[in-house]
């Protein structure tokens, strides 16, 4: 039993070791934290469907005022 405890703690070391490292190498300039805020997402989705539901207004105006004529 005391032999099996190192090779535990070693292995949660190298998964500890590995994840840091991946995490530097993939994660951009962002941190483990920074990726589970979506805020900006959430923003940039937000201004994408204005600006699609102001281009469908402005569209549908224009075809009436062309029908009309």
């Amino acid at each position: 039993m005391s032999q099996i405890r190192p090779k535990v703690v070693l292995q949660a070391h190298a998964t500890r070791s590995l994840t840091a490292l991946a995490l530097l190498l993939h994660a951009r300039d962002r941190g483990a934290r920074d990726m589970r805020k979506p805020l900006n997402s959430l923003m940039a989705s937000l201004i994408v469907a204005v600006v699609i539901v102001v281009a469908v207004a402005v569209g549908s105006r224009v075809g009436s005022m062309i029908g009309q004529h």
